[in-house]
């Protein structure tokens, strides 16, 4: 009886195995929504649905893009977990991710109820400063900022972002004096920038590009890979020196984890086939973004659980709080 048992259960287990390779085989057979944990319009909505269009042609099922503002992106991101592992659901997960646990209760875990699927695009920005401050290298402000303790202060558009914790960052690793001054978003503190209220501000690329070119600002040092070719000029953090205090803000499409592997690799292949479009290139170039090395999603998920680890000692250290 028991051996028949065993036979039994063994049987209907890959009975199971079966029909779920056979469904993500098949996958995709409907449409998939796309979460987005911010705004339509801003810089995440634009680099979703830069890769949603392509992929859409790709996997011959429409990929519907939908923002869920809200919580501090956790509205959507609390979504996925609660959602099917079927592939189905979808979200375009930022720096945010690993952050914003480290801020406030959440009520997932952003390691294991998820699985990264592709890494598409990497933000590129700006150190720049008011041409009235007496520096043109990040040594410079450094060395200024040690010598003039309360005299520096930079825009600093939200706790916990990407450009916040660049901040404060270079501030840790470097010991010199700089003031985060709290907006809402960079637009709000645009004026105080150019009009030398603010001192320093890191600017998304084309943003900072309009400013520098214009002699409105200075540019010092770019955060990216690369130098960019509209500022061919402009080193960039390691260049000058400082690339143990660059902060990578990267976009990865993500799913829900015990996401079927084929669907997952599916996923993955479509979204590389997307990349490779130069038109998808130029959108996310034209939203200050680049394209960077594939990585596979074991290595897109040992780099959340790094900077995970590296945010984390960052925010405790510097006694970042999260937003009010």
């Amino acid at each position: 009886m028991r051996e028949l048992t065993r036979r039994t259960t063994l049987a209907a287990g890959l009975a199971l195995a079966a029909t779920s390779q056979a469904s993500a085989q098949a996958w995709p057979t409907k449409p998939s929504r796309f979460l987005v944990p911010y705004p339509v319009g801003g810089i995440v909505d634009i680099v979703t649905r830069s890769l949603a269009e392509p992929m859409q042609a790709d996997l011959g099922q429409p990929v519907v893009v939908e923002p869920k503002p809200g919580g501090n992106s956790t509205l959507a991101t609390a979504m996925i977990p609660q959602a099917p592992a079927d592939g189905y659901s979808w979200l375009m997960a930022t720096i945010s991710h690993v952050v914003v646990p480290h801020l406030q209760p959440v009520p997932y875990d952003p390691l294991t109820d998820f699985q990264p699927v592709a890494l598409v695009a990497v933000a590129t920005s700006v150190a720049v400063v008011n041409p009235s401050l007496p520096v043109k290298t990040l040594q410079e402000l450094v060395a200024y900022g040690k010598a003039n303790p309360g005299k520096l202060n930079y825009l600093n558009p939200g706790n916990g972002s990407s450009i916040h914790l660049s901040a404060e960052l270079l501030k840790n690793q470097y010991k010199f004096d700089m003031t985060p001054v709290p907006y809402r978003g960079i637009p709000p503190g645009m004026t105080d920038l150019l009009e030398g209220r603010l001192q320093v501000g890191l600017l998304p690329g084309p943003l900072a590009l309009q400013h520098v070119q214009s002699g409105k600002l200075r540019a010092l040092a770019v955060l990216a890979d690369k130098r960019l070719p509209t500022l061919p000029d402009v080193p960039t953090f390691a260049e000058a020196g400082f690339g143990d205090a660059q902060v990578m803000s990267w976009y990865v499409i993500s799913v829900r984890a015990g996401t079927p592997a084929a669907i997952v690799e599916r996923m993955h292949g479509s979204a590389l086939k997307a990349l490779q479009s130069a038109e998808t290139r130029d959108r996310l170039a034209k939203a200050g973004c680049e394209v960077p090395a594939p990585r596979s999603p074991a290595d897109i998920l040992a780099m959340w659980k790094a900077d995970y680890q590296r945010y984390g000692k960052l925010i405790k250290e510097a006694g970042i709080k999260g937003d009010s």
